[in-house]
């Protein structure tokens, strides 16, 4: 049992001036946790001081004077000994309380500010990972074709040539997770997200077959996913916001990723490859795609 708590139900009769101009009120003086209640007859509270600001003025035998101000105008005198060593007592653990205080406080504030720095630190971690949760397969088609579109790329066309290439993806990649793009520039292969394929013109022409060009392409779709990381870690935690909450990222963040990959990537292993039963092309329609960039 605490000080406070053995005089929780300890009352006394009182001398309260509340100050020097007026006459002395006869109050009851009682203790509610670290505070003095003064009140009247009737048990109506009249004010309430802090322990922990009370000072005592005198004291006299039984007798003593107190302040719960430094000028010391307002006072209340008290004539019961149980009271004044009661007083005396719970001042002495109200003040020891208030001494803590500085303490927990500090040890709060450690504890926010650790909590506030792992949150700093976290917090790009927790948001590339959602970023990524959320980007489904065609997001990611959209992502990898925005970055392509913002490289200085001329890229072929045809008539014939784009029907080749739809019949060729439809063979070779029948789950539609590969795109290919073919460019004039001579760039090395590289791979977008969303299996956004770029090959040269001059790769393309140097290829055998069809199996070649799919075994290939394969190859280089395989390190779309690892393309999305990248542009993810190149992104700050408010672009990464900001695409979380509308699905967008400017076109600058694409365009540097874009380059950064562009000039980064190597092509894995190509792995085993195994042909289809049927010819991916005709060699009619396979000259037609290779010739894409000549028309």
């Amino acid at each position: 049992m605490t000080a406070i708590d053995k005089y929780t139900r300890l009352e006394a009769l009182g001398q309260w001036s509340e100050s020097p101009d007026l006459p002395p009120r006869e109050v009851v003086v009682s203790f509610e946790n670290t505070t003095l209640v003064l009140s009247d007859m009737n048990e109506n509270p009249l004010c309430h001081w802090a322990m922990a600001a009370t000072s005592r003025l005198t004291l006299d035998g039984a007798k003593a004077v107190y302040t719960p101000d430094t000028e010391g105008f307002e006072t209340l005198e008290i004539n019961d000994a149980e009271m004044v060593e009661a007083i005396a007592q719970v001042s002495r653990a109200a003040i020891t309380i208030k001494s803590r205080t500085p303490w927990l406080r500090w040890v709060f504030m450690a504890f926010l500010i650790t909590g506030i720095t792992a949150i700093f630190y976290a917090a790009p971690s927790l948001l590339r990972d959602q970023a990524v949760r959320m980007t489904g397969p065609e997001s990611a088609r959209k992502l990898g074709t925005d970055m392509v579109a913002t490289l200085d790329a001329d890229m072929c066309r045809g008539l014939k040539a784009d029907a080749a290439r739809e019949l060729f993806q439809s063979r070779a990649f029948p789950d539609g997770g590969t795109s290919l793009v073919f460019v004039r520039n001579q760039r090395p292969a590289r791979a977008f997200p969303g299996g956004v394929v770029v090959i040269g013109n001059a790769a393309l022409q140097s290829m055998q077959s069809p199996d070649e060009l799919a075994e290939f392409s394969i190859a280089l779709s395989a390190q779309s996913e690892a393309t999305m990381m990248q542009l993810f870690d190149a992104s700050s935690p408010r672009e990464l916001f900001d695409y979380i909450t509308s699905g967008k990222l400017s076109e600058e963040r694409l365009a540097q990723a874009a380059r950064s990959i562009s000039t980064g990537f190597e092509i894995g292993d190509i792995g085993n490859y195994t042909p289809p039963d049927q010819p991916l092309l005709r060699d009619q329609d396979w000259r037609t795609l290779q010739n894409i960039c000549l028309e």
